[in-house]
């Protein structure tokens, strides 16, 4: 099936590769070829599905602006790829579900054309408003009809604003200079928030019926509380007949059939609009009839189509392409939490540590996952911890999963397996500053510390971790307190907490030939205890980091020596 993608990243000595599908602004090419001068960067634009979908599987990175088609079928035949970047804000030619689906990071430009598409609203509500693009018509073919485009001024009219993010609160503000009242419907930004621009919020029904002018500002979306025909029939039945109507946003948001519909029965004073539901219109009847219809302004998307606009979001992508492909996080991922650069400092510490939890406790103890209740204290708890989730599920599956796991589709596979993740947050710090604790709960809740004393099959239902120096350290293991970093080869081993123990296992390990880079004896108690003559000791748990794998035949020799159990070695 063509979602079932084997992913094949690059060989170290492997030239990485990226392809920039449409045209983008040359500056984010060279910055590209600056940055990653090892990368070869394969500029081919207007290429077929086909085309497309038979070299993608050599690349790491595509950029695309609007036109290329990013298909489930270009997504699983990218067996390379890491990330796909859209030059531009909107991701709708972008198949979001199976980037998610196969751990491929999609970033945007959110900021990089705000003013541009701002700035082309203002000027098609001018036009609309002073009949410019007709009445340059008119002088071009020799006649001068002064009284036949009578306009009307813009100052103290109303705007109704259809979603209030980054471009309608642009255009609010330029909209409250040119002295209109201002209001908007956003389901998604407080009364408190749109105050600030001068904004009052409404209900949509209320802003199609007060508007003398209304713009769409929102992204296009399907489903039952999608954008899709958000203005319809009835919706545009609501607006006064002087009113006019403004689309810099998606095409699709507005039912093109009924607009045409509303004009032709003069219920509507005007339409400018920059985005269609087919672009290129080509031969499409309705939108033909509708761009040529006299009381439509009609531009050819653009929006984002300003020197600087272009220049901004193409090297918005290509820093964020680099950051991606030298291993960190981009600023802009549309598929995975947003992390700001001052937080993800703070976090990659943690990140990797909660990586390195998930990995220590599948290979300690193999089996299935059901719930995971994860506990954080100290300060932390202050930041936004879902990449710290998302990491631990990479953790956790990737040494038993065929699937390419990373930050994009971990939440998804871990749903997928039907793992639970809760979470529990103190701002209170333990004895370290930062504490995270991964409990492992069965199918009914309940975590149990099976087969405890001296059975080879003791259960680890716990691990807590902390990072010392930038670096991550695990401090506990099941009952056991430790504290080692998780990294490389390292043995698990319990024994009677007595003398001896630790120079048995060196011993055989030495005569092997492997060498020991750290050891650590992990008690039950933390604090030191007076040992009673005669009384029997206590469990403990040696853990021995080393250099290189260990031999069979010298793990059989520690098992042999006797009162040493429980062998396991992992590969961090």
């Amino acid at each position: 099936m063509a979602e079932d993608r084997q992913p094949a990243p690059p060989a170290p000595t492997e030239t990485v590769k990226i392809l920039i599908a449409d045209r983008v602004a040359q500056e984010g090419i060279d910055f590209l070829r600056t940055h990653l001068p090892e990368a070869t960067i394969d500029v081919r634009t207007g290429l077929s599905p086909a085309e497309l979908c038979s070299i993608i599987g050599d690349y790491a990175a595509l950029v695309v602006r609007s036109e290329t088609q990013v298909t489930r079928e270009v997504l699983a035949a990218g067996k390379r790829l890491k990330i796909v970047a859209r030059a531009g804000v909107g991701v709708d030619n972008i198949d979001l579900e199976t980037a998610t689906r196969l751990g491929i990071m999609v970033v945007n430009s959110p900021l990089g054309n705000v003013i541009a598409a701002a700035e082309h609203t203002i000027a098609m509500l001018l036009a609309l408003a002073r009949h410019i693009p007709a009445a340059d018509r008119s002088m071009k073919s020799g006649k001068w009809e002064k009284s036949r485009f009578l306009g009307s001024e813009v100052r103290n009219k109303v705007l109704g604003i259809i979603g209030l993010g980054k471009v309608g609160s642009e255009v609010a503000k330029r909209a409250r200079g040119l002295e209109m009242e201002v209001i908007a419907f956003d389901p998604y930004v407080s009364a408190e928030q749109a105050s600030k621009l001068g904004v009052q919020m409404t209900n949509l029904e209320d802003l199609l019926r007060r508007s003398d002018f209304v713009t769409l500002h929102t992204s296009l979306t399907t489903g039952p509380s999608g954008t899709r025909g958000l203005i319809g029939a009835r919706e545009l039945s609501l607006m006064k007949p002087s009113a006019r109507l403004i689309n810099c946003a998606r095409g699709g948001i507005i039912d093109e059939e009924a607009l045409l519909q509303a004009l032709k029965e003069q219920r509507l004073a005007g339409a400018a609009l920059d985005v269609f539901s087919q672009e290129p219109i080509r031969d499409h009847a309705l939108l033909r009839e509708l761009v040529s219809h006299e009381q439509v302004v009609a531009t050819p998307h653009l929006g984002a189509s300003t020197e600087e606009a272009q220049v901004g979001v193409a090297l918005d992508v290509a820093e964020q392409i680099v950051t991606v492909l030298r291993g960190g996080f981009p600023r802009a991922a549309v598929n995975a939490p947003l992390i700001l650069p001052e937080t993800l400092k703070v976090l990659q510490p943690y990140m990797t540590l909660l990586e390195k939890m998930g990995r220590l406790y599948t290979q300690l103890q193999p089996g299935p996952l059901h719930r995971i209740e994860l506990s954080y204290s100290g300060e932390i708890t202050a930041y936004d911890l879902r990449p710290l989730q998302a990491a631990l599920i990479k953790g956790l599956l990737e040494p038993i999963s065929d699937a390419h796991v990373n930050m994009i589709n971990a939440p998804l596979l871990a749903k997928q397996r039907g793992l639970e993740i809760t979470e529990q947050k103190s701002p209170t710090a333990s004895e370290f500053a930062n504490l995270v604790t991964l409990r492992v709960l069965d199918v009914n809740g309940r975590a149990s510390f099976a087969g405890q004393g001296e059975s080879e099959a003791e259960h680890v239902e716990l691990l807590s971790g902390t990072v010392m120096h930038g670096e991550p350290r695990i401090v506990r293991v099941g009952r056991y307190w430790t504290e080692f970093v998780p990294e490389g080869y390292i043995l698990f081993c319990r024994n009677p907490d007595q003398p001896g123990m630790i120079g048995r296992v060196g011993t055989i390990l030495g005569k092997a030939g492997v060498n020991i880079r750290h050891m650590d004896v992990g008690p039950i108690e933390r604090a030191p205890r007076p040992r009673h003559p005669g009384a029997k000791p206590d469990i403990a748990l040696m853990i021995i980091s080393v250099d290189d794998p260990i031999p069979d035949w010298a793990l059989e020799e520690i098992r042999a020596s006797g009162d040493i159990f429980g062998l396991t070695v992992v590969n961090l």
